[in-house]
C-alpha cells in the first residue's frame, strides 16, 4: 500500500502554526460540535422516523453541509466521494458511474437516490442520470448515505444502498445569498437564493442557479471530447406549521440542461454502418412535492407526501419522457413502553413515452406502469436503553413481476455511551426496468455476412425476473473520547438471479437476451474514522474493501464472462483522507486525498480496457473576509493533468478527468 502511505503523507504532513486558543470558525452548528455531538445528529432515512445516527442499526454515513463547504466540491456526485462504501467515478464531463457495494456502471441500478424523499431514478434502466440531479449546494442540509438494503422501508431498487439528499427548511435560509465561481474547467457557476417570512408561522425561499462545464479530453489522443454542458435551474420551497400539532412543506424545481457528447459506435442499418456522431441534446424536467404531518398525540403522528415529476431526455440514441405521480401515507406511533411502530401505504404511476432509434428502442413506445406498496416496521425495546430488535417487511405489487415481499430484522446493542454493536439480515429485490422488459440495443452490424448485414442486438425479455439479495450485515461504533470515533461495517451479500446477456440458443448467438443466470456473493468491510485532536484540526478517514464470488448458471450459453465483468468494474480498495485546518480565525485550509484501485471496462467495444489505480489530491483555502463574505480558491485532481476513472459500457469514448482550478465568492445579505 505504497500509494496509501503517500496519501497519508500528503494530508498529515502540513502543520498548523496557530495558538491553541483559536477555535473553529463559528456560524455552523456542525462545525462547532465535537465528535460525540456529531454522533447524535438526527437522521430519518433508515427508519422513516427521526433517530440519532449513533442509534441506527445500519451502515449509515452523513455528509453534513459543513463537509460539503469544506470539501470545495461543485456538484452532488463529487460530494458523494466522501462516503465510504460508495464508488464514485466520473465517466466524462457530464456523466458519472455511482454505486454502493459493487455492480458499478453508467447505468448502475442497485442504488436508490432521493432528494427530500422524492425518488430520482429513471424507470428506463432503474438508475440515475446524475447530470439531471442538482440544487444549490448551499441549500443542502445533509446527505444521508445508507450502505446495504433499505428495501423494507423504501422498496425495490434500494438493494445495495440508499442516498437521501435533504435540503434546508425555508426558515433556515432567510435573507439573500449570492454564490459566484469560475475556473479553467468550469468557466462560470452562479446561484442566487432569497428567503422571506410569509406569515406568523410560514417561510419561503426561491433560487436560481446556472452552471457551465467545459469539455474534457479523450484518453486515446488528447483531442476534445465534445462533452461540455450547461444547466439552468430554478425552484422554491415553503414551510409552515400550525402550532405544535401540524407542519407542512411545498417545494418544486424546473431545469434545462444543454449537453454535448460524442456517440461511438453509432450504428446505422446501411453503409457505412458504424460512425462517430456529435450529439447535442436537451435534458429538461420539473417537479413539485408536498409534505404534511399531523401529530395525533405526543407520540403518534400521521404523514402524507405527494409529488409529481416530469423528465425528458432527448438524445440521439433515444428520446424518453416520464411523468410520475407518487402518493404515500405513513403512520408513526408508540404502543406501550416497548413498541415503536412505523407503517404506511403508497401508490406510484409512471406514464412513459419513447421516440426510438435504430440504436436503442423500447416497445411499446407508450406505456403506463403502476406500483402499489405497503410496509410495517416495529422497533421493540428488549432491555431498557441498551437492546432493541427491529422487525419489518415491505410488500410491493408491480406490473413486471407481480408481488414482492422484502423483510428485514435488525438488532442494536448499546453497551454504553462508547460502544455500540448492531447486526441485520434483510431481503431485497431489484425489479425489472422498462428496458429489461422490452428494450433493444444494437451492439454491432456485420456487413460481411451475405446476403444481408448481420445485426447483433441486446434485447429485453418478459421472462426477466427480479434480482434477489439476502444481505447479512454487522457493525461496531466506538467512541473512545469526545474527539474520536470509529465506525466499522462488515457485510456478506448473497445474490440470485442477477442480470446476464445470453442467447436463447447457439444458433442465434447474435441476438442476446436479458436473463437471470448469475448468482453468488460479495463481501466487504467499510471503515469511517473521525478525529479532532485540536479544535482547529480535523481528520476524516474512509476505507472500503469489496470481494466477489459469483458464478454463472450451468445452462448459460455465452455468459461465461459475466462474473469477471462484475468483479473488474469495481475497485477492490478505496481510501479517502480529508484534513481541515483553521489557520487563523476565518482562514481555513482543506486537503482531500483519494486512492482508488484499478478496474476494467465491461463488455462492448472497450472490453478489457484497463483503468489504472490512481491517487488524487484536492485542496482549497477559504477566507471569511467578513461575517457575510467568504472567498475560496480551490483545485481538484492536482496530481496529474488528467486520468481515467471509468469507461462507459456503451456509446461514449474513454475520457480523462481533467485537473481544475477555480475560485468562488459567497455573499450573504
Amino acid at each position: 500500500m505504497k500509494s496509501t502511505g503517500l496519501l497519508a503523507a500528503l494530508c498529515l504532513g502540513i502543520g498548523v502554526d496557530t495558538p491553541s486558543s483559536f477555535a473553529a470558525t463559528g456560524g455552523n452548528e456542525y462545525l462547532d460540535m465535537n465528535i460525540s455531538q456529531l454522533m447524535q445528529i438526527t437522521i430519518t432515512s433508515v427508519s422513516k422516523k427521526p433517530q440519532n445516527l449513533a442509534n441506527s442499526a445500519a451502515a449509515v454515513f452523513v455528509i453534513t453541509r459543513d463537509d460539503i463547504r469544506r470539501s470545495g466540491v461543485t456538484s452532488i456526485p463529487e460530494a458523494l466521494r466522501m462516503a465510504p462504501g460508495l464508488q464514485v467515478a466520473r465517466v466524462d464531463a457530464n456523466k458519472w458511474a455511482i454505486t454502493s457495494r459493487g455492480f458499478s456502471g453508467t447505468f448502475a441500478n442497485k442504488l436508490l437516490v432521493m432528494i427530500d424523499g422524492r425518488s430520482v431514478y429513471s424507470p428506463t434502466f432503474s438508475g440515475v442520470y446524475w447530470d439531471m440531479q442538482d440544487t444549490m449546494l448551499e441549500d443542502i442540509d445533509r446527505i444521508e448515505v445508507i450502505r446495504g438494503p433499505g428495501a423494507t422501508i423504501w422498496g425495490a431498487n434500494a438493494v445495495n444502498g440508499v442516498i437521501n439528499i435533504i435540503t434546508k427548511k425555508a426558515g433556515d435560509t432567510q435573507g439573500g445569498l449570492v454564490a459566484l465561481g469560475g475556473g479553467n474547467q468550469e468557466p462560470f457557476s452562479g446561484g442566487m437564493r432569497y428567503g422571506v417570512k410569509m406569515g406568523e408561522s410560514a417561510y419561503g425561499r426561491v433560487y436560481v442557479k446556472y452552471h457551465r462545464q467545459d469539455s474534457f479530453k479523450l484518453h486515446e489522443d488528447g483531442s476534445n471530447a465534445d462533452d461540455d454542458w450547461e444547466t439552468m435551474r430554478s425552484g422554491f420551497r415553503m414551510d409552515g406549521d400550525h402550532g405544535a400539532m401540524s407542519s407542512w412543506s411545498l417545494q418544486g424545481d424546473i431545469y434545462r440542461n444543454n449537453e454535448n457528447q460524442l456517440v461511438f459506435p453509432y450504428w446505422l442499418p446501411q453503409p457505412p454502418y458504424r460512425v462517430k456522431r456529435r450529439d447535442s441534446f436537451d435534458a429538461t424536467g420539473g417537479n413539485i412535492l408536498g409534505h404534511w404531518r399531523q401529530r395525533i398525540s405526543r407520540t403518534d403522528s400521521l404523514t402524507l407526501q405527494a409529488y409529481y415529476d416530469y423528465t425528458n431526455r432527448d438524445e440521439l440514441i433515444m428520446d424518453q419522457t416520464h411523468r410520475t405521480v407518487d402518493l404515500d401515507v405513513q403512520y408513526h406511533g408508540r404502543f406501550g413502553s416497548r413498541h415503536d411502530l412505523v407503517t404506511g401505504i403508497g401508490y406510484r404511476r409512471i406514464d412513459a413515452d419513447f421516440d426510438n432509434s435504430f440504436q436503442v428502442s423500447v416497445t411499446p413506445s407508450h406505456r403506463v406502469e403502476n406500483l402499489y406498496s405497503g410496509f410495517v416496521q416495529d422497533e421493540i425495546t428488549l432491555v431498557g436503553d441498551s437492546l432493541w430488535l427491529t422487525l419489518g417487511a415491505k410488500w410491493e405489487h408491480n406490473d413486471f413481476t407481480g408481488n414482492e415481499i422484502q423483510p428485514s430484522g435488525r438488532l442494536l446493542w448499546k453497551m454504553n455511551n462508547r460502544h455500540t454493536l448492531w447486526a441485520s439480515v434483510s431481503r431485497a429485490v431489484r425489479t425489472p426496468s422498462e428496458f429489461e422488459d422490452s428494450g433493444r440495443i444494437t451492439i454491432a452490424v456485420d456487413p460481411t455476412s451475405p446476403p444481408f448485414p448481420r445485426l447483433f442486438t441486446l434485447n429485453g425479455s418478459e421472462n426477466f425476473h427480479s434480482e434477489e439479495l439476502i444481505a447479512y450485515e454487522a457493525g461496531y461504533r466506538w467512541l473512545p473520547m469526545d474527539e474520536f470515533s470509529l465506525d466499522l461495517a462488515l457485510y456478506y451479500n448473497d445474490y440470485d438471479k442477477l442480470f446476464t446477456a445470453d442467447p436463447y440458443s447457439p444458433q442465434t448467438f447474435n441476438h442476446l437476451f436479458m436473463q437471470n443466470k448469475l448468482h453468488g456473493s460479495t463481501y466487504g468491510v467499510e471503515v469511517a474514522a473521525d478525529w479532532r485532536p485540536l479544535p482547529q484540526v480535523r481528520f476524516k478517514l474512509g476505507y472500503t474493501y469489496i470481494g466477489f464470488d459469483l458464478k454463472v448458471d450451468t445452462d448459460a450459453i455465452t455468459a461465461n464472462d459475466d462474473n469477471r465483468i462484475v468483479k473488474e468494474t469495481s475497485p477492490r480498495h478505496q481510501v479517502s483522507l480529508q484534513s481541515s485546518y483553521t489557520l487563523t480565525r476565518g482562514l481555513q485550509l482543506n486537503l482531500w486525498g483519494r486512492y482508488v484501485g484499478r478496474l476494467k471496462s465491461s463488455k462492448g467495444i472497450h472490453a478489457d480496457r484497463r483503468v489504472d489505480s490512481y491517487l488524487e489530491l484536492d485542496a482549497n483555502v477559504s477566507w471569511h473576509a467578513t461575517d457575510n463574505l467568504e472567498l475560496m480558491l480551490a483545485g481538484s485532481n492536482l496530481l496529474d493533468s488528467g486520468h481515467l476513472e471509468y469507461i462507459s459500457e456503451f456509446f461514449t469514448l474513454p475520457t480523462e478527468v481533467q485537473r481544475s482550478v477555480y475560485g468562488k465568492l459567497t455573499y450573504h445579505f
